[in-house]
């Protein structure tokens, strides 16, 4: 019956088919209903665009006049709070939801990758992400034990990194199985561009994925044999090869225990 009524005929006295006239006229009003749906649905996108411009266009003006507010108003010696502080509330405000973007506008110039290498002199390494600096947490060298070691007495390692004017001091006593690792942190400011000439991009991602898309710290450990990342969290505990390592915060400093496990 369907098919029946759109067949056409001129000579239907009855009506009962359609017109060539009354399928014209449906046809033609059908597609100006629909254009006028497309060019509805085209304006309400315009206008949608042009407001997150316009938005978009404060957001930045605001930031700029913020950061200038802030620089002419800085004295010397409130320098580094301002600086953390328009890294904390501007920057990471503004690219913390979707930070792996952010980095890639930056280009990679690693030559060689810090993290990458064949073989390392220690399980557990304390990294510098400014400078790609070590710092072996091992109490004894690799295939070493407390049995064959040749060291002895009381072991201190110093470093210092100047962009985020922290300092490390590590002291060892393999003769006891012991250790620690303080970390004094200054501005806690990390150099993504230094980042981008000292690792590779998966490398960058990794160490990412550890803070769970977060500021990234001064300083990371790296696990040599399982080629893994941890970042230094209060109350965090790990087991990298024979070492077990214990993390405490306290003072805005950090405090790393080291104590050999393996028998």
């Amino acid at each position: 019956m369907w098919w029946y009524f759109w067949e056409v005929d001129e000579n239907d006295s009855t009506e009962e088919r359609l017109s060539s006239f009354d399928k014209r006229w449906l046809l033609y009003w059908n597609f100006m209903t629909c254009m006028g749906v497309l060019i509805l649905f085209m304006i309400v996108i315009g206008i949608n665009n042009i407001r997150v411009t316009r938005q978009n266009g404060k957001d930045v003006e605001e930031a700029i006049s913020m950061i200038a507010t802030y620089m002419a108003s800085a004295t010397k010696d409130e320098y580094d709070k301002i600086a953390q502080t328009i890294r904390h509330d501007l920057v990471f405000s503004e690219y913390g939801e979707d930070i792996e973007n952010f980095i890639q506008y930056i280009p990679n110039t690693a030559e060689t990758c810090r993290t990458c290498m064949e073989s390392y002199p220690a399980q557990a390494v304390l990294v510098c992400a400014n400078t790609g600096q070590f710092y072996s947490l091992d109490l004894y060298d690799i295939g070493e034990s407390p049995d064959n070691s040749s060291r002895g007495g009381t072991i201190m390692n110093f470093g210092y990194d100047e962009v985020s004017q922290t300092s490390v001091h590590i002291t060892k006593s393999p003769d006891q199985k012991t250790g620690y690792a303080e970390i004094d942190r200054g501005r806690g400011i990390v150099s993504v561009h230094r980042m981008k000439a000292l690792f590779c991009d998966d490398c960058i991602w990794d160490i990412l994925n550890t803070v769970e898309h977060q500021l990234i710290e001064e300083f990371f450990i790296f696990d040599t044999e399982k080629r893994t990342f941890s970042p230094i969290d209060d109350s965090t505990t790990l087991q990298i090869g024979d070492y077990h390592l214990d993390i405490e915060y306290k003072d805005s400093d950090y405090r790393i225990d080291i104590n050999y496990t393996s028998e």
